[in-house]
């Protein structure tokens, strides 16, 4: 990007799109310091203009959307480039892309629009097919924080508990008691995750948020820790149940049961979207594992 932006081939309207935001905001900001001639660590400059979604709803509002579009038809502060950063612009209304899509059609000269996104095919196709679209493939980091990998090892011993027949025999109770306390567990370690998270990030940020805009980054943030914790969820119960297994009969049998356990916790996900109760969805897949493990 650096080098098309260099030989006068960098396209005005770019969608940066991948898993973490937070990568893609990064990588971004290192794009827009090289086009504004920016020192290094800086974030901010009179030419660079963020819009953020607002409110818990986290919605990007035409009001918002239209005062960019203002900025951007203003002359240069410093008379080189003018640049709109728009954060998760997948949470642009319809309304407001509409407004923005002109803007994106017939730009101001020597303006460029990045667009940051972790679900570009909720974007107006209009939109999409009038940037470049740049793809960041990365991992996600697996948390290594202590009270983490204790609830991971519960998790486990709880798992393997439960495909033990004889001992679930002798005792049915304590793995009833233990997936409560495995659910109040993880909803207690995703707040406190995303609370830390969401402290990091605000003193990361050199702009003000006004307090609509902050309350969308917390929701958002929130949203992204679940996210990269339930994954990992899912990883580890794959592991578990692919790794004690002695016969060719088991293996089918904790293939059949580690499809039923992670569809439950697709499901559950994708009903936190829509926002169910984190406690009430966690509770859910925990119990709902139980009686799928326990099962013949």
């Amino acid at each position: 990007m650096k080098r098309r932006f260099d030989s006068g081939k960098l396209h005005h309207g770019l969608i940066f799109m991948g898993a973490d935001l937070q990568g893609l905001e990064i990588a971004s900001l290192d794009l827009i310091r090289h086009i504004l001639n920016m020192p290094g660590g800086r974030d901010e400059h009179p030419d660079l203009f963020h819009l953020r979604p607002s409110g818990r709803a986290r919605i990007i509002t035409v009001e918002k959307t239209r005062e960019l579009i203002g900025e951007l038809n203003q002359s240069s502060h410093q008379g080189g480039a003018k640049i709109a950063l728009i954060h998760e612009a997948d949470r642009m209304r319809t309304q407001a892309a509409n407004a923005f899509l002109k803007t994106l059609e017939e730009p101001a000269s020597d303006t460029y629009l990045i667009l940051l996104s972790t679900r570009p095919h909720s974007m107006l196709s209009t939109i999409r097919s009038r940037c470049m679209q740049v793809r960041f493939i990365g991992h996600k980091q697996v948390s290594s924080e202590e009270n983490w990998i204790r609830w991971l090892v519960k998790y486990e011993n709880w798992i393997l508990s439960l495909l033990d027949r004889e001992a679930l025999k002798r005792d049915r109770i304590t793995p009833v008691f233990a997936a409560y306390g495995l659910a109040s567990g993880l909803t207690a370690l995703i707040r406190s995750n995303s609370e830390n998270e969401c402290k990091t990030v605000l003193r990361s940020l050199t702009s003000e948020l006004d307090e609509k805009e902050k309350l969308a980054l917390e929701s958002s943030v929130a949203r992204r820790v679940r996210s990269d914790l339930l994954r990992q969820v899912a990883d580890k119960t794959r592991d578990i149940a692919l790794a004690c297994v002695n016969t060719e009969d088991e293996r089918k049998k904790n293939f059949m049961k580690l499809a039923r356990v992670l569809t439950n916790l697709e499901r559950n996900v994708g009903l936190l979207e829509v926002n169910l109760k984190e406690e009430t969805a966690i509770e859910d897949f925990c119990l709902s594992s139980l009686r799928i493990w326990s099962s013949k």
